[in-house]
């Protein structure tokens, strides 16, 4: 009777232990998605922000400056591969 219920115990904590392995899982899913999401609404807030079709809140404006300089860094950047790139050809 001993050693059944050593056997049970065993399994019980395997059990527990592989819900909780599947509860990290699909937390980190669900945590991607959020980061997904997240990111897709700042882009396109950020682009109505940029038409004027969407109000910019004082506490944002700094950040939304210092998107629009990152902006335009990445782009200067992607030029300047292009050249380089088409002088290589």
């Amino acid at each position: 009777m001993a050693l059944s219920n050593f056997f049970v115990g065993i399994r019980d904590r395997i059990v527990r232990r592989s819900q909780a392995g599947k509860q990290k899982l699909d937390a980190a899913f669900a945590r991607r998605e959020l980061d997904q999401r997240l990111q897709d609404l700042g882009e396109r807030y950020y682009t109505l922000a940029r038409e004027g079709v969407a109000g910019v809140p004082d506490d944002l404006r700094n950040l939304l400056a210092e998107v629009d300089t990152l902006a335009k860094q990445l782009q200067a950047l992607r030029e300047q591969l292009r050249r380089l790139e088409e002088e290589a050809a």
